[in-house]
């Protein structure tokens, strides 16, 4: 009678512990994440695609390391997000911060080094684009972290147009590339803010080829003054330079409408900027 005994009371001790060890499903941390109406080069995020995660308890500072959440790496499987491991819900309310594409090192918070990539075709503009999200106070019983991404950098579109004394059609071996901009940028995450390194140097981006007459690039925010060329256009030997003076915001699309004649004489060449330039949603 007594083995029995035994024996019941160390089944209920090991049900116990397993209970224990299995949380429940609504511990477990689901994430709701926003895209931009547009990416760099897509609509939506694609399968594959991930974004760095980290989560401090509400109003707490967010630091590069000893939050409750470090730099966790969630993947898109095409319907929803996955984390490398399984992630749950801290006792209290916390503060979400999220960034794309993943940064497998984060050496800092206030003062991330990122550089846009020089030749953005290929899946260079997509490397270069750069977003961010953020949740406050955000707890189990809220059920899921809603993450609403926004870009970070600034995003420039050259459209080509032949102008009353261009003759025939705009070839294909037309190549963009814009000039005298700096590609490095310091990012904090805390803020989900970006600035120009004000040490960087200014190099040349080759423009990612949409078409024969579009071409876009994702650039770091700053100011371009009009005393040096902004974009060249080079086709069939011949280059055409644009200078603008132009203010890259963050988050903002600048369109540039460029006419061309046949002559590679600048004073040929029609430059208006589009008005509708706005938000990179």
């Amino acid at each position: 009678m007594k083995k029995t005994i035994v024996l019941m009371m160390a089944l209920a001790l090991v049900s116990c512990e397993r209970e224990r060890m299995v949380q429940p499903e609504s511990d477990v941390i689901s994430f709701k994440i926003g895209y931009p109406v547009t990416k760099a080069t897509a609509t939506a995020f694609e399968q594959g695609d991930a974004v760095s995660i980290y989560a401090v308890e509400h109003s707490a500072p967010l630091q590069v390391g000893g939050n409750y959440l470090n730099n966790e790496k969630l993947t898109f499987d095409g319907t929803k997000w996955n984390g490398a491991r399984t992630l749950y819900w801290s006792d209290v309310a916390c503060d979400f911060y999220a960034f794309y594409p993943y940064q497998p090192s984060v050496g800092s918070i206030e003062d991330y080094s990122f550089s846009v990539e020089t030749d953005q075709n290929g899946d260079g503009m997509e490397k270069s684009d750069l977003l961010y999200a953020s949740a406050q106070n955000v707890s189990r019983t809220d059920g899921s972290v809603e993450l609403s991404f926004y870009h970070m950098m600034s995003k420039v579109i050259v459209n080509i147009e032949k102008g009353e004394k261009f003759e025939g059609d705009i070839p294909d071996d037309v190549v963009a590339h814009v000039y005298n901009t700096v590609t490095s940028c310091r990012v904090d995450w805390a803020k989900g803010s970006v600035e120009k390194n004000p040490f960087g140097t200014k190099n040349t981006i080759t423009m990612k080829k949409i078409s024969n007459t579009r071409f876009e690039a994702v650039l770091v925010p700053q100011n371009i003054e009009r005393s040096t060329p902004l974009v060249e256009l080079t086709m069939g030997g011949i280059a055409y330079l644009l200078e603008t003076s132009l203010s890259f915001r963050p988050g903002y699309v600048h369109k540039l409408t460029v006419k061309l004649n046949t002559s590679p004489d600048q004073e040929q060449i029609e430059i208006s900027i589009d008005p509708s330039t706005g938000h990179w949603n």
